[in-house]
């Protein structure tokens, strides 16, 4: 079985590389480049505000501990036809589960590598401690993350739901003392309590009965996979992501105020897959709403602009592909339409909803910012990225498309 995991696994990677080529491309690393030196910049001006000690930070940096520490699934890999094919394997799916734990171990160690690492100068500054204390932390938390794995691993069998529910308490008790300590009384403590709630959970727990919960283990690993589908949809057209259109008659104002006339029939089948298709009308507002949500708690122009010009650029480049919906269909193809139409019908689309986008976020930054002129500045370089988009990288955009 350890073999028949290692084959799976190589599968799911090379799919996986084939998707996320299309997430970290240059335009991800570019954003990401600026993003990040403007946040650890912010972020280091913030700290130099902050007294010593301060012990109101050891509170964050629990929190944001405890946010992170649940994030990452166990990976099963396990398809649906398992439930037919596996069940004479049954007895030895215990080596491919202890396969998959330890696989699923990775990635939330990169991740809590990175948030660690983030927060340890507040740790200094809220604890007097100093940086040598980073392993001490970083150990602690893969530990307690291998306790939540093995508690998932353990509800994968029948009967032992309820069992799970009961430790869960304990494991999330276990973790707040052991962040607790760490912060307040000495990091090694902290990794000592975890230590041993790791051995607990993968030795001293144990489910009841062997018999695998076939369905719920191909249910929790198709539910894991589509939220990485979902976040790869938002760079890529991904297969096994479908949507499902949706009346919305509350929007028929919007399509009732394009007139029904030769020169418009893209532009009133653009929209009308923006606002019932699921994928760009939620993708649209998904992003409006993350945007609006970073600006307000922003209080210096620079990065408001910053910010506000990154996601105004992530709504135009995630919603260019809208151009090419519709060419499935052979009336598409016969009606005498222009094919210039489609590039005008999505400028005046993305237009609109950068519009839109752009006046929200100036709302946003003439509430928070320290004047209000500086809330119109923002504004008026929202306004002005929106037209670089529209008139210089656009056309640009669709032209490559096309060639």
């Amino acid at each position: 079985m350890k073999q028949f995991f290692s084959q799976r696994l190589q599968r799911h990677q090379k799919q996986m590389t084939r998707y996320l080529r299309y997430v970290f491309n240059d335009h991800f690393a570019l954003i990401s480049t600026f993003l990040v030196g403007g946040l650890g910049l912010y972020y280091s001006e913030l700290l130099k505000t902050l007294p010593r000690p301060f012990p109101l930070g050891g509170v964050i940096v629990v929190a944001v501990w405890l946010f992170v520490l649940p994030l990452g699934r166990l990976a099963t890999l396990t398809k649906p036809a398992d439930l037919i094919f596996l069940l004479a394997k049954e007895g030895q799916m215990t080596s491919y589960l202890s396969q998959a734990l330890r696989y699923s171990l990775w990635l939330p160690f990169g991740v809590l590598f990175l948030t660690v690492g983030a927060t340890m100068p507040l740790v200094v500054v809220t604890a007097n401690s100093t940086f040598a204390s980073f392993p001490y932390f970083l150990g602690m938390m893969w530990l307690l993350k291998l306790g939540d794995l093995s508690l998932q691993r353990i509800r994968l069998y029948q009967e032992t739901q309820q069992q799970v529910k009961q430790q869960r308490g304990i494991w999330m008790v276990s973790a707040l003392v052991a962040a607790l300590a760490s912060i307040y009384v000495v990091p090694w403590l902290g990794l000592v309590i975890s230590i041993l709630q790791a051995i607990w959970f993968l030795f001293g727990v144990k489910s009841n009965r062997q018999l695998l919960d076939w369905d719920y283990m191909i249910q929790a690993e198709q539910s894991r996979l589509m939220r990485i589908y979902r976040f790869i949809n938002l760079f890529t057209d991904v297969p096994q992501i479908t949507t499902e259109a949706k009346r919305r008659k509350y929007l028929d104002w919007l399509l009732a105020k394009i007139k029904p006339v030769h020169s418009n029939t893209y532009l009133y089948l653009y929209l009308r897959r923006v606002i019932r298709g699921g994928q760009y009308g939620g993708l649209y507002v998904r992003l409006s709403l993350i945007g609006g949500f970073v600006l307000f708690f922003v209080d210096e122009l620079w990065i408001s602009l910053l910010i506000g010009c990154l996601f105004l650029y992530l709504i135009g480049f995630q919603l260019i592909p809208l151009i090419n919906e519709f060419q499935y269909m052979v009336l598409t193809h016969l009606y005498p339409v222009p094919e210039k139409q489609k590039a005008a019908a999505i400028k005046k689309i993305l237009g609109a909803l950068l519009l839109v986008t752009a006046v929200l976020f100036g709302v946003i930054c003439c509430l928070r910012l320290p004047f209000v002129w500086q809330g119109g500045i923002a504004f008026l370089g929202f306004l002005g990225f929106a037209g670089l988009f529209l008139g210089i990288y656009l056309p640009g955009r669709l032209k490559k498309m096309h060639a």
